[in-house]
């Protein structure tokens, strides 16, 4: 069972099945990033999809059976990782999809996406209603767990939220182990989570280095030094 990645959102008026054009996505960036705070907040509560963990939600005028089902299209055996869910919508929502006044239209049918076809005993409606709620609400103020590093005496957490420009803005926090916050900051914006690789914590300082990969070669770690004594 994979915890959830990610879930896009695609339209198309043709039949979604082998032979025929994929679905294209459009653009309402305040939209996606609704989404992707939707999804952080179901992933910190370590929702699942089963076997694959990127949902594409296709909206399309064509018929289908119960209005949302499992695409028709085969599996990519080399892309396992995602599925294609079809959802029926009519000619008039089709034409108005990325207008920002179809925005809560639109969040309301992939709700209902997840509930139909993910629901369980372990997640249930009620679950997956409480992360959606937490994400519209909190909106640009939204936190989710990214990461924790964890001594005798410190607790460093980093993390997320996701802004209406699709960029992250990660906080950074240190805790006494009564969960006092001893120290915290912004950290810098970002567009991907390359910079915030594992965290090195002392009395006195945080280290955050990056992740290892090709990207990452001339990032430098963030250093923050603290000052105990100041803090009451």
């Amino acid at each position: 069972m994979k915890v959830i990645k990610d879930i896009r959102i695609y339209k198309s008026d043709v039949e979604n099945i082998d032979g025929n054009s994929l679905p294209i996505s459009f653009e309402d960036k305040e939209l996606i990033a609704i989404i992707r705070r939707i999804v952080m907040k179901l992933r910190e509560n370590n929702f699942s999809l089963g076997e694959f963990d990127h949902l594409y939600i296709n909206f399309t005028t064509c018929t289908v059976n119960g209005e949302i089902a499992l695409s028709k299209r085969s599996v990519d055996r080399y892309y396992s990782w995602y599925r294609y869910y079809d959802v029926n919508i009519s000619d008039n929502m089709f034409s108005e999809l990325g207008n920002p006044e179809l925005r809560n239209e639109v969040v309301n049918l992939i709700r209902k996406v997840l509930i139909q076809n993910f629901a369980t005993g372990s997640f249930d409606e009620k679950q997956i209603c409480l992360c959606f709620t937490q994400a519209l609400e909190q909106g640009e103020n939204m936190l989710m767990k990214f990461k924790e590093k964890v001594t005798e005496k410190r607790k460093v957490i980093i993390y997320l939220r996701f802004l209406n420009k699709c960029q992250y803005l990660p906080l950074l926090r240190v805790l006494d182990m009564e969960d006092k916050i001893l120290f915290e900051t912004d950290l810098p914006e970002t567009p991907d989570l390359n910079y915030l690789g594992n965290i090195q914590v002392s009395n006195k300082k945080v280290t955050v280095k990056p992740r290892k990969n090709a990207y990452t070669k001339t990032i430098q770690p963030l250093v923050f030094e603290y000052n105990l004594d100041e803090i009451v």
